[in-house]
């Protein structure tokens, strides 16, 4: 079969999807990629025997031209290649791309990674939105979710129909031979998170329990890893991040595409305190299976990484005491209660995220349209 993967940049198909696509790649599928390539993006390395075809998006523009531009744009890349089958990532390609499929009459699926901005938020644009999510996603044959508690959100408020819905239960998965358990253990701990730099992930909140656990433990360090997205709504300013650097409460270490060369390292105790519902965190996913313990909200797509008090601890969103609390608790563990976290944290993700069980959703679903 020809399938399309179309997604709102080439960094986030390779990051999230790349395992997939080249799954279907060597199962003998002829796989397209079609997304823009935005700054993250520049000096990825499309995989071999797959092909990319770039194509302009902006991303975070509510300027009813650029989309009507983007939809125009996607509807003559799928009447060319005339794919089989086309699978659609993130809130624009959800939209537009699904309705261009539908025109043509292509197979498609959705995929709701997460109920971020649209879903958390007010406003006449956010409201436009919505609706015209509800369309896009009611014209797909199914709808991808990765956690149950989402799922159940888009069937109540009339977003997606209980048939369409797939659910993953292990999120996007993890391969757990290329982030394979590493011994944890040193006498230094470093507080890492892995995320875009928004305020949505908790960036106010791990800066400002940064300092309070740094007022008893100074020595501890307190690390940001992820892309500064400016054009994004709610995102942190350059400037800000450098004054919360100069004040001594946070180190940020820019942006990677190895990330684990980062997370893999000794000491390392990973957070995450994003307040809108998450799909299911991809780096918390990755850290269970390093063996890295874990500081999560405790809402959907976060919750399900963490074990209470066995591999990590979950803290309400927005609450800064409370993240410091759970920062100061694990501090005081014994040698031997952190190894039994990180020991914790891998057996869950041998358990729940597994990358093989995502592999075989997606050829079910691929079986079921082929003709």
């Amino acid at each position: 079969m020809k399938v399309l993967f179309t997604d709102n940049s080439l960094w986030s198909q390779l990051n999230f999807r790349g395992n997939i696509i080249m799954h279907l790649r060597d199962a003998g599928h002829e796989v397209v990629m079609v997304s823009p390539v935005d700054a993250p993006s520049k000096g990825m390395v499309v995989p071999d025997g797959v092909r990319h075809i770039a194509i302009e998006m902006r991303r975070t523009s509510t300027n009813p031209l650029h989309d009507t531009q983007y939809f125009f744009r996607l509807l003559g890349v799928y009447r060319r290649e005339r794919p089989d089958y086309i699978f659609h990532f993130t809130i624009k390609p959800n939209i537009y791309g699904t309705l261009a499929a539908r025109l043509l009459g292509i197979h498609s699926t959705a995929m709701v990674a997460g109920l971020g901005f649209t879903f958390s938020h007010g406003g006449l644009a956010s409201k436009v939105a919505h609706r015209l999510f509800r369309l896009g996603l009611s014209l797909a044959d199914k709808v991808m979710v990765l956690n149950e508690e989402n799922s159940h959100i888009l069937v109540e408020r009339g977003v997606a129909r209980k048939e369409q819905i797939v659910l993953l239960e292990g999120g996007e998965g993890v391969d757990l031979d290329k982030f394979a358990f590493s011994d944890n253990r040193s006498d230094k701990t470093i507080f890492l998170m892995v995320a875009r730099v928004l305020y949505d992930k908790g960036y106010k909140e791990v800066v400002e329990a940064a300092k309070i656990v740094k007022h008893t433990h100074p020595e501890v360090k307190v690390q940001l890893l992820g892309p500064v997205d400016e054009a994004y709504p709610n995102a942190v300013s350059r400037e800000q991040i450098q004054k919360d650097e100069e004040s001594g409460a946070i180190t940020y270490l820019g942006y990677t595409t190895e990330p684990k060369k980062f997370m893999g390292r000794p000491g390392i105790l990973l957070l995450l305190l994003s307040s809108y519902h998450e799909g299911l965190n991809r780096s918390l996913m990755e850290g269970c299976a390093l063996g890295k313990p874990i500081i999560a909200s405790d809402i959907p797509g976060c919750r399900e990484t963490v074990r209470e008090g066995e591999n990590g601890y979950l803290v309400p969103t927005k609450d800064v005491n409370a993240l410091a609390d759970a920062m100061l608790r694990y501090l005081s563990l014994s040698d031997e209660e952190k190894e039994s976290m990180s020991i914790n944290s891998r057996r869950l993700a041998e358990e729940r995220f597994d990358i093989k069980s995502v592999r075989s959703c997606y050829e079910r679903i691929l079986q079921e349209y082929d003709s």
